[in-house]
């Protein structure tokens, strides 16, 4: 059933600015096969502090991984099993997935829909549950070294947004896809130089590794991430107390944003410091060490009875 419905929506045009092309019985048949990836690939671990309010609400997550981030993935899949495909819920993603055959179509049908201010109202006009990546490509294509900073740059927009619309805010933090790549600079600077941001609306010409390609040199398709576990925590929603007038006050928008970032910037600091995700989360690590310490034991164990036959046959 999952594979029928990806080879027919995958043929349909992708429409981007299209709130009508999200396909709740397309999710519906493909939710097993995503259950199965959550649960066995990406071993999918998602806390969850408060319910997500009903009616409109902005989801703000961290983004990791690039363009193959498995991040967003599970963050679908996290409330589909949670609320059901018939709730109402929207993901504002980067333009250049879309150009992506057959995957961008899918994830359109999933909801995904161009990321722009109108997109957004929209949305919200429908009383949906909106996902935002505020950070964009800076976020994504951060170092690996800054892979548990929470980074979204000089953007506001989502805060003006809630403000305006007296929304409250999800905050959501998740850790384990940066380790599905290896970032070693963003470039922004050659970016700019070339012009990336007016030609492509993309901030950054990232270096680093990432499979199936090898060395990365600019934005490639996206990668195919090897099984890293995710950890993600829902945060507590947070509702700004300012009036929608506020949203044209630089003093309160920034009061508001370094509430929300600290906020996430302190869950993830508690993700990093449970170790439960990457490419080897502590439990594995400690799975690997019993292993080596059982293989060391029996080993030693064989080479002492060996050594006393060997002794016992000689007297």
């Amino acid at each position: 059933m999952a594979a029928r419905a990806l080879v027919s929506v995958g043929m349909r045009p992708v429409r981007p600015n299209d709130l009508d092309a999200r396909d709740e019985a397309f999710i519906g048949k493909v939710l097993p096969l995503m259950n199965a990836m959550y649960d066995t690939y990406f071993r999918c671990e998602t806390e969850l502090e408060a319910e997500i309010p009903s009616g409109p609400v902005l989801v703000v997550a961290n983004h990791n991984g690039m363009t193959g981030t498995p991040d967003m993935f599970c963050h679908m899949t996290a409330f589909w099993r949670r609320y059901g495909t018939s709730r109402l819920g929207y993901g504002l993603m980067h333009d250049m997935p879309f150009s992506v055959p057959a995957a961008g179509t899918w994830l359109n049908a999933a909801g995904a829909i161009a990321a722009n201010r109108i997109n957004a109202e929209r949305a919200l006009d429908r009383g949906a549950a909106v996902l935002v990546f505020p950070g964009g490509d800076t976020d994504a294509c951060k170092p690996f070294k800054d892979r548990y900073k929470i980074d979204f740059g000089a953007r506001r927009g989502f805060i003006r947004l809630a403000l305006e619309r007296r929304i409250p805010i999800v905050p959501v933090v998740s850790a384990g896809a940066h380790e599905s790549l290896f970032i070693y600079s963003r470039g922004e600077a050659l970016a700019k130089r070339l012009g990336l941001d007016r030609r492509f609306r993309s901030n950054v010409f990232p270096i680093g590794f990432a499979l199936p390609w090898g060395l990365v040199v600019g934005v490639p398709y996206p990668h195919l991430p090897p099984p890293v576990k995710i950890h993600t925590r829902i945060l507590r929603p947070i509702t700004l107390d300012a009036p929608p007038s506020a949203a044209r006050d630089s003093v309160v928008i920034e009061a508001a944003y370094r509430e929300v970032i600290g906020k996430m910037q302190q869950g993830m600091n508690s993700l990093e410091a449970a170790k439960r995700h990457g490419m080897l989360p502590a439990v594995d690590r400690a799975a690997v060490r019993n292993l080596l310490r059982d293989g060391l034991v029996a080993t030693r164990q064989t080479i002492m009875r060996r050594l006393s036959n060997s002794l016992l046959g000689k007297s």
